[in-house]
């Protein structure tokens, strides 16, 4: 599958790197992208290493990682289809990747140049305001994470992650399917393993969700969401 695959250029024109692009500058930055297709467990690219490069997932999924001293490994964030990463690097001077990448699962990945989508942002201030403006929604978005992981309690972490996952608009009954795995997950909230079971055992007892596997059953969302109210 080529970058010019309709099924894959039209999540790449959608995304907020690409959104405020004329045409000339979209086809000048696809002429040398390329889609790959990654095995689980696969290594993208290495914590240090140069970054030449920056990635929109197309299918399947992306971790990113750090590493202990004794080898634990931490996951900083976990990527679905449509979402990118090591776009910020490519800003920075003499850049390398802050983090490893991991394919989680079999997933197809569309990689750009970093040269090329820099070399175009000097030539275009207002293509450079754009950016900056698609940019600094998604920090809010960062910061307000971060905040969520350091200040909430360790449920009211999951109860928030699962109430993002409804489409807006439903109220209930509805299905949350996990992609992720539980250990996954665990490290993404900065919990453990037992400590994230715990907590969905005592949702589905409460009767906030109902779980089956990696599909999670929510009642009703406004029930659910009522949990963040409480003092956790």
């Amino acid at each position: 599958m080529t970058v010019h695959d309709p099924n894959v250029l039209s999540g790449i024109r959608a995304h907020h790197l690409f959104a405020g692009l004329a045409p000339p500058q979209l086809q000048r930055l696809l002429a040398n992208a390329h889609v790959e297709d990654a095995d689980s467990g696969q290594v993208l690219f290495d914590r240090g290493q140069p970054a030449k490069h920056f990635y929109i997932v197309v299918a399947g999924q992306v971790n990113l990682v750090l590493y202990s001293k004794t080898g634990e490994e931490k996951i900083v964030d976990i990527l679905g289809p449509g979402q990118s990463f090591a776009e910020a690097v490519m800003f920075m001077s003499g850049p390398v990747y802050p983090v490893s990448a991991v394919a989680a699962a079999p997933s197809r990945i569309a990689r750009f140049s970093s040269v090329d989508y820099v070399a175009m942002l000097r030539e275009s201030p207002e293509t450079c305001l754009r950016l900056l403006g698609h940019l600094s929604q998604r920090l809010h978005m960062r910061i307000r994470e971060i905040e969520y992981l350091t200040l909430e309690s360790a449920t009211h972490r999951l109860v928030r992650m699962i109430e993002g996952r409804i489409p807006p608009g439903v109220d209930g009954p509805v299905e949350v399917q996990l992609q992720e795995s539980r250990q996954e997950i665990a490290s993404r909230l900065s919990m453990k393993p037992e400590t994230l079971s715990r907590i969905l055992r005592h949702l589905s007892d409460d009767g906030a969700i109902e779980v089956h596997g990696r599909n999670l059953i929510v009642p009703n969302r406004a029930r659910l969401a009522s949990i963040l109210e409480s003092p956790g």
